[in-house]
């Protein structure tokens, strides 16, 4: 009996670096015995809207290639984290036996190009988005503006505040933008075709993207937009160019990216 006692124990040891952690979708087994710190350069990207396991590439010094998994798109929106190809990073890292589209699994990734810095996992494996999409995440993902005043935050994330009979269309050229991954009150600077500047408010970048509608300095655009507390929000952005309409908000100003 107490061999066998003896053979389990030294079972249940040599397995003690494999109990480890649920994997993105809850199901992987991460091997907490193989963290490590590795560095290089980033030589691709895969991240989208509704993709579950964004990754990158990591070119290391060595010569080497590392597909390092990340977490879900969204988490990463939600903590304004992104990653472009020839920024150069450095991730702590582990082995995952369950999965088969990448070499390790990130706990954590520091982008040393814009000094953005992300936490996926925690010190024992466990996806730090779990059970978060419904509450924190998703808050921080649809209204990182909690912070600042409540007619502003709600005038943006839900539409409240906006007042209808303000709506107004200007048409002119993109100057200034403040756009990108993970940068959830977007905006856009007009120079109007009769003169003078607005800066108007848009919608998270995810939406845009998953509209496939871009923007970009110089391009001509007409705007249908309204004003709340906080300023002006747009409804709708049209190229004029090519005639492409994207829609935010609906006339009461209620986002559409929220049903």
């Amino acid at each position: 009996m107490k061999r066998i006692m003896a053979v389990a124990g030294a079972i249940l040891l040599m397995t003690a670096g494999l109990v480890l952690a649920a994997g993105p979708g809850g199901g992987g087994k991460v091997d907490l015995s193989t963290v490590r710190a590795v560095s290089g350069t980033v030589s691709s990207v895969t991240m989208g809207p509704g993709l579950q396991h964004p990754s990158f590439v990591l070119a290391e010094a060595g010569g080497e290639t590392l597909a390092v998994e990340l977490g879900p798109y969204w988490f990463l929106v939600a903590n304004s984290f992104s990653l472009a190809v020839g920024d150069s990073v450095t991730a702590t890292v582990a082995n995952c036996a369950s999965r088969t589209d990448s070499d390790v699994v990130a706990f954590s990734v520091q982008d040393l190009t814009t000094g953005a810095s992300i936490t996926l996992r925690d010190e024992n494996g466990k996806p730090l988005w779990r059970g978060k999409r419904g509450g924190q995440a998703q808050g921080q993902a649809q209204g990182q503006t909690k912070k600042g005043s409540g007619a502003g935050a709600g005038c943006y994330a839900s539409g409240r505040n906006v007042n209808p009979s303000t709506i107004q269309e200007v048409s002119g050229q993109v100057t200034a933008l403040s756009l990108g991954l993970g940068t959830h009150r977007n905006t856009v600077t007009l120079t109007a075709q009769g003169g003078g500047q607005v800066v108007v408010s848009l919608g998270p970048f995810w939406y845009m993207h998953q509209q496939g509608f871009t923007l970009q300095q110089g391009q001509t655009v007409s705007i249908r937009m309204a004003q709340c507390a906080q300023g002006w929000v747009a409804l709708s952005v049209e190229d004029t160019a090519t005639g492409q309409v994207l829609q935010l908000r609906n006339d009461q100003g209620v986002p559409l990216w929220i049903f």
